[in-house]
């Protein structure tokens, strides 16, 4: 492949570099260090500016990168190409993880366990030897991973970190949520009734930016404990089908498919905007949102508007408003402070710097993100802030 030359800035957020310069003194930081010189990394991912600011401090670490795509909506051409004008290979694609594999990575990095899902569902003689160790980042990728039972491997989990669930998770998602709704409705937030389905670490965040900004806030969930902690949160806490007949503003974060379906659509309020800032894009059941649409509208923000009667056998209308096709809003927008985002990310970077020194040491199974990793990236960004 041809040689990995970092660029010297990435074009599109010039601004960004100056005001928070992580990725810039990260780079610097991977290549004193030499761990991952010559390491060749499978990194499954959504392919972003962010990401590509990433990659740049990657391979002037050394790092040789091969790239596989996790969403089609999210991805941006340009930052495809800016990462490919490194010299790492991109694969986009419903096959482009098994291309990864295919170029024999020491380290893979996931998002949703599916790179490691599918070496793991290669037979033993078939998988690429060079694997070596993998962390993982998000909640539902780290729930399939805990249904095996015999790993091969170990893998870090990105997501259980302290910097992952409370910087990028609680706050990066939440004021990415504030952002994109000021930017689509064009109002203040305050008196907004908003409904937030799933109060783990990114829907807890999602309700605390909403009420921040002087929302009206509930909090949909069925596991009792997280229930019980809203509660406490001082959120009110209801069943779905009641929260959606006075929201406003729906948002999933859930990690679940079908969470919101034909009853709940028929439930929703005439004009309520609809959003997943979950990982996967079927939180939200849009076929079922289609079959019942007398018409759809396509607005600005990658945003659908709805026509549906508001009741059998009703000649009246209401509108549902769905953002980015059910796709994580937040990313496919990159919306909200980017700092949180560049954050994790460099705590992922280092996470593989650390399994280049340690990888094979390490046991098989869940590893939960080493402490010292957390620091490293806490002193980065801490210089960054000039904090």
């Amino acid at each position: 492949m041809p040689t990995q030359k970092p660029k010297e800035k990435s074009e599109k957020l010039p601004e960004l570099m100056e005001l928070f310069p992580l990725m810039e003194k990260l780079g610097k930081h991977l290549k004193e260090d030499g761990s991952l010189n010559g390491v060749k990394i499978g990194w499954h991912c959504h392919l972003t500016q962010l990401t590509l600011l990433t990659a740049e401090a990657l391979v002037e670490g050394g790092a040789k990168l091969f790239l596989s795509e996790v969403n089609p909506a999210t991805t941006d051409d340009e930052a495809v190409q800016g990462i490919r004008d490194l010299g790492a290979k991109v694969f986009t694609g419903e096959n482009s993880p098994e291309k990864v594999l295919a170029e024999s990575p020491q380290l893979l990095t996931d998002t949703g366990f599916v790179i490691i899902g599918k070496f793991l569902s290669m037979a033993p003689s078939e998988r690429p030897k060079s694997v070596t160790a993998a962390s993982e980042i998000t909640t539902s990728g780290i729930e399939k991973l805990r249904k095996i039972s015999d790993l091969p491997l170990p893998v870090i989990n990105i997501n259980g970190g302290l910097l992952k669930a409370r910087i990028e998770n609680y706050h990066g998602v939440g004021d990415g949520v504030v952002d994109l709704l000021r930017r689509l409705t064009g109002r203040s937030l305050s008196g907004l009734n908003s409904t937030v389905v799933g109060y783990g670490a990114v829907g807890s965040g999602v309700a605390f930016h909403l009420r921040k900004e002087g929302g009206i806030v509930n909090v949909v969930d069925n596991d009792p404990v997280r229930r019980l902690i809203a509660h406490f949160d001082g959120f009110s806490v209801n069943d779905l089908l009641t929260s959606l007949r006075k929201a406003d503003v729906v948002v999933t974060a859930t990690g679940k498919k079908h969470i919101i379906g034909e009853t709940h659509w028929q439930a929703a309020r005439d004009g309520a905007i609809f959003l997943n800032v979950g990982h996967w894009p079927e939180e939200l059941d849009l076929n079922a949102l289609r079959k019942s649409a007398q018409k759809i509208d396509d607005l600005e923000l990658k945003t659908q508007r709805f026509h549906l009667k508001e009741a059998a056998g009703s000649d009246a209308e209401k509108r549902l408003y769905v953002v980015a096709d059910g796709n994580p809003a937040n990313i496919v927008l990159l919306t909200g402070s980017v700092e949180p985002t560049l954050i994790h990310l460099a705590t992922e970077a280092l996470c593989l710097s650390y399994l280049a020194k340690h990888g094979t040491s390490l046991g098989h199974g869940e590893h939960l993100v080493p402490y010292e990793v957390e620091q490293n990236s806490s002193v980065l960004a801490l210089e960054a802030l000039r904090a």
